[in-house]
């Protein structure tokens, strides 16, 4: 299921009596597409007139992942344990510190959750990311036949193309601009690394802008829309 409103003010409201013991207020409560995190808590604060500090609390889901509800459950606790502990004032050694780790054990073992530090999305709800997007692709033909490729960091194009070029098994790089929703279950590397693609992700390429590194004036390269890249 992906996160709606309904979903994330039903289950703050229960687990906040349930879990929390009615201790935390309730936040403004959002439903964003980021795909860079699940679930989220933040702190906004302003400053009145008369100097003092006023803070706004905010929850947030993202919608953009096909979650398991149990899943999802754990996301908004995880958000909340987060919550509580700014709230309370507990002082802790790191985002995910040692009072988080005993706050969330105690939880998992009292209630039967499986909440985690971190969520790892598997192969299917990175699939399930449906959002279009612009990607850029390098495909990689190996000595070998293979091939493979890696959706790639834009800061990193320069560093990653320097080290496919050295790759003796490399036989061929082509670069890509490729926009939709395929490549999404792809992250994008800041390391040259390779991946295996099934002919609907070559097929996705195929229909991608191909780019070239050319050297403009100055002797700078950059990446433009162009043919192919053939070594």
């Amino acid at each position: 299921m992906r996160a709606t409103l309904s979903f994330l003010e039903n289950r703050f409201d229960t687990y906040n009596r349930d879990i929390f013991r009615g201790g935390l207020p309730r936040p403004l409560m959002h439903i964003s597409s980021a795909r860079s995190f699940m679930g989220q808590f933040k702190v906004e604060r302003q400053r009145s007139t008369t100097g003092k500090i006023k803070e706004t609390y905010h929850l947030t889901l993202s919608e953009r992942y096909d979650l398991d509800e149990v899943t999802l459950e754990d996301v908004v606790i995880h958000e909340m344990i987060h919550f509580l502990i700014h709230f309370k004032k507990i002082k802790d050694s790191s985002s995910h510190g040692k009072h988080f780790h005993e706050l969330m054990n105690e939880i998992n073992k009292r209630f039967g959750r499986h909440i985690t530090v971190s969520h790892r999305c598997t192969k299917e709800e990175l699939e399930s990311d449906s959002a279009k997007a612009h990607s850029i692709v390098c495909l990689c033909t190996m000595t070998d036949g293979r091939k493979l490729v890696c959706r790639v960091s834009q800061s990193k194009v320069f560093e990653i193309h320097r080290s496919f070029q050295e790759w003796d098994k490399v036989e061929k790089e082509e670069w890509y601009w490729v926009y939709g929703s395929y490549f999404n279950r792809y992250r994008r590397v800041l390391t040259p690394r390779l991946f295996s693609v099934d002919k609907e992700g070559l097929d996705n390429i195929a229909s991608g802008t191909p780019l070239e590194f050319a050297e403009v004036s100055g002797g700078r390269i950059i990446l433009r829309p162009a043919g192919r890249i053939v070594r």
